[in-house]
């Protein structure tokens, strides 16, 4: 048992061998020299910036705001107190706005007309003699004191401001007499916007009615004639249908009842008229419109014009003879229908003027109007061919319109050319009857042994004669 124990003893020993010597500690480096280092200051990291509040706006165009206005825009600063003062006070913070405009003054001068239509005093040959007595119409001075009166009120909305365009529309407006004739005229230099109103189902079943401005009525009416409907009566209808809808909903706020009840009690307005009268139409009727200001109770005297007075357009050599068609803004001059428009300029439409320049001529004779009715074309321009020769003649060419509401009649087929005889060939001659010779006597059959008997001769029959 005991040998066991040291055999196991040895084999022990032997597995696990002697024990090792400690390892030794690792070395203790030398330390480098330190080079010593500037003190240079760290910088922060960035600090990210919050992001900006989003702030809803609306983009506006200062050219669109002030229609043509010249702009000078200067910035002004000045030390304050705090900004918790300075926030509270309104003077702190504010744009100091001043419109200057210049009002242009009407003249007689044949120089400064003959500026915008080299042409005129061979057109009116009696011009040069008229201006020297005539007189500025008190009109001018109206149009003009309620353009300014128009910026005045839209101080506070600029984007309402008269166009420079709009502003600066009427050169002269003269009082003109013959001194013989005692003929008068309102003599208007101006530009020309396009009229696009006015509806016939009589005489023009369908209008385009398309344009932003477009009316469809014009102050020169008549009666109807025909039980025809105006084509723009059923869409008024069924917006009325659809604003009364809107009206009777829930909901509705007070300003937007007040519109709706304003739409609806205008169209009403709009389809009685159409249901009874008929009206010019813009791009078929020559006519011009006039400013609400020349209507004027108190002003024009013998000189104020009537709804239905003749007039002449004129412009170049060219005189298209019209009448005053429709009442326009009190503060705007210078507008005539769309068919004069297009005569003057093709491209002219419901948004493009025919002339932006003062290039045209209105020449308006009041106290001419007759009773409205159907528009006579050629008794328009027979009317004012007269009353141009009793002021003093006229030159150049006076336009003779066509009617285009009447149906064009087609060309009239040509009668076919007429034959060109032929020579004629001679029949040939009818022979002349001729009396037959007796027939010769033919002997009847005869069976034999029988003796033939003498055949008895008989005359030809004679042909009857043609016909003559």
């Amino acid at each position: 048992m005991s040998d066991r124990i040291v055999f196991a003893l040895l084999a022990l020993l032997v597995l696990t061998g002697c024990p090792r010597p400690p390892a030794p500690a690792p070395a203790t480096p030398t330390p480098m020299p330190v080079t010593p280092v500037p003190n240079t200051p760290v910088p922060p990291p960035p600090v990210t910036p919050p992001p900006t509040p989003y702030v809803p706006n609306k983009r506006l165009e200062v050219g669109k705001i002030f229609n043509g206005m010249q702009i000078r825009v200067h910035l002004d600063t000045d030390y304050g107190t705090t900004a918790t003062r300075d926030r509270g006070e309104l003077e702190s913070y504010a744009v100091d706005l001043t419109v200057k405009v210049k009002v242009p003054k009407p003249h007689r001068d044949l120089d400064e007309i003959k500026r915008l239509n080299d042409a005129l005093p061979e057109v009116l040959p009696a011009l040069p003699a008229l201006l020297e007595s005539a007189k500025v119409s008190p009109v001018f001075d109206d149009l003009y004191r309620l353009k300014v009166a128009a910026l005045k009120a839209s101080l506070m909305r600029l984007d309402n401001l008269l166009s420079r365009h709009n502003f600066y529309d009427c050169e002269t407006l003269l009082e003109l007499q013959d001194p013989k004739t005692k003929r008068r005229a309102l003599f208007i230099q101006a530009d020309m916007d396009s009229d696009t109103d006015g509806s016939d189902s009589d005489r023009v079943p369908e209008v385009d009615g398309a344009s932003s401005t477009f009316q469809p009525s014009t102050s020169y009416r008549w009666a109807k004639k025909t039980a025809v409907q105006n084509s723009l009566i059923p869409p008024r209808e069924a917006k009325i249908k659809q604003w009364e809808a809107e009206l009777a909903a829930n909901g509705v706020g007070a300003a937007r009842k007040e519109e709706l009840r304003e739409a609806i009690s205008r169209a009403q307005r709009e389809i009685g008229d159409m249901k009874t009268f008929s009206f010019l139409v813009a791009n078929a009727d020559p006519y011009i419109v006039l400013p609400g200001a020349m209507f004027s109770k108190n002003r024009g005297g013998a000189f104020k014009p009537a709804v239905g007075d003749y007039c002449v357009v004129i412009y170049g050599k060219t005189l298209y003879p019209a009448i005053v068609g429709d009442v326009g803004p009190m503060n705007l001059i210078g507008e005539a229908s769309l068919r004069i428009g297009k005569e003057i300029n093709p491209k002219a439409n419901g948004e493009n003027r025919a002339m932006n320049d003062l290039k045209v001529t209105y020449l308006v004779f009041p106290g001419t109007a007759e009773k409205a009715d159907t528009p006579d074309l050629a008794k328009w321009r027979t009317k004012c061919e007269k009353y141009l020769g009793e002021i003093g003649g006229y030159g150049g060419e006076l336009f003779a319109w066509e009617d285009l509401t009447k149906p064009k009649t087609p060309p009239a087929t040509p009668a076919p050319a007429p034959a060109t005889p032929m020579p004629s060939t001679p029949a040939p001659a009818t022979p002349a009857a001729k009396t037959p010779a007796p027939a010769t006597p033919v002997p009847a059959a005869t069976t034999p042994p029988a003796t033939p008997a003498p055949a008895t001769p008989s005359p030809a029959a004679t042909p009857a004669p043609k016909p003559e």
